[in-house]
């Protein structure tokens, strides 16, 4: 049995404040233990779940699952909060539990960009990995619940769990997949056909279903939606009056209604 002091933060708090906890991804005949603050729950039962619900942990058996959760750690972000910043060197990995993430990018010029919008479930800043600077900066557009997994804990999970390890190298290779084919889109497709596609993409990830089509329960304002399609606000404005001549879309209230979801697939070049 391997001991370890507790780390630099923690050498302050009192002794009985502290208390011993197995690394996770530890042989339980050989197993390390730390000294370390008590942990505060990693989120609410359901945000767990919405976490463990991710298709990539689909094939991760149940001991590195639990390791993973162990191994987390929590935080309360409050709308507009910065998490990462682009070109800082990456420590931890991260998903979010409730709420969405910002991704958002300076090109050499200057320009600011929003690349993403990261959903309850899904994962970033996977620049840990390769011991690389982040690729973007980060910000919770909402208030959100975000965990982080450690540079030293993703190696040491990997190390020991095999399956996590390679859910990881297919999560990473679909991600650069999905990133190609955005910029192939954005190269080539029309803006009618990526405005469609970007709503659909929200509103498969952050909709709220109602008759024939679906309401974008989250806030986001005109540059926010010209930056995810790539556009000015000015061609986003003359995109989406197109989508209420048809009466496909609704903005009444503040709030993106999309009133047929069948009528925007086919604009989005999804039926041939």
């Amino acid at each position: 049995m391997n001991l370890h002091a507790p780390a630099v933060s923690d050498r302050f708090v009192p002794l009985h404040a502290l208390v011993w906890r197995p690394e996770p991804g530890s042989n339980a005949n050989l197993r390390s233990w730390t000294l370390e603050r008590p942990r505060p729950p990693l989120a609410s039962p359901a945000q767990q779940r919405t976490l463990l619900a991710a298709d990539w942990l689909a094939d991760v058996g149940s001991a590195a699952r639990e390791a993973l959760v162990e191994s987390l750690q929590p935080s309360s972000m409050k709308a507009g909060e910065q998490i990462l910043h682009q070109g800082a060197q990456a420590t931890a990995w991260h998903g979010v539990a409730s709420g969405a993430v910002r991704l958002n990018s300076v090109s050499a010029s200057g320009r600011q960009l929003s690349t993403a919008l990261v959903a309850p479930g899904e994962w970033f800043g996977e620049g840990v990995a390769g011991d690389l600077p982040e690729a973007c900066s980060a910000h919770a557009h909402v208030d959100s619940v975000v965990v982080s997994l450690r540079a030293d804990a993703l190696r040491r999970l990997t190390a020991h769990h095999a399956d996590l390890r390679h859910a990881l190298l297919r999560w990473s290779s679909a991600r650069q997949s999905a990133w190609m084919q955005a910029v192939v889109e954005a190269a080539s497709a029309p803006l009618s056909q990526r405005l469609a596609a970007c709503l659909l993409d929200l509103g498969q990830r952050f909709g709220q279903p109602q008759d024939e089509g679906f309401r974008l329960a989250l806030p986001l304002t005109q540059t926010d939606l010209a930056q995810l399609v790539a556009t000015s606000r000015q061609r986003l404005n003359q995109g989406m009056q197109d989508l209420r001549r048809i009466r496909v879309l609704d903005t009444q209230d503040g709030q993106l209604n999309v009133l047929s979801t069948e009528v925007l697939q086919r604009r989005a070049g999804l039926f041939g």
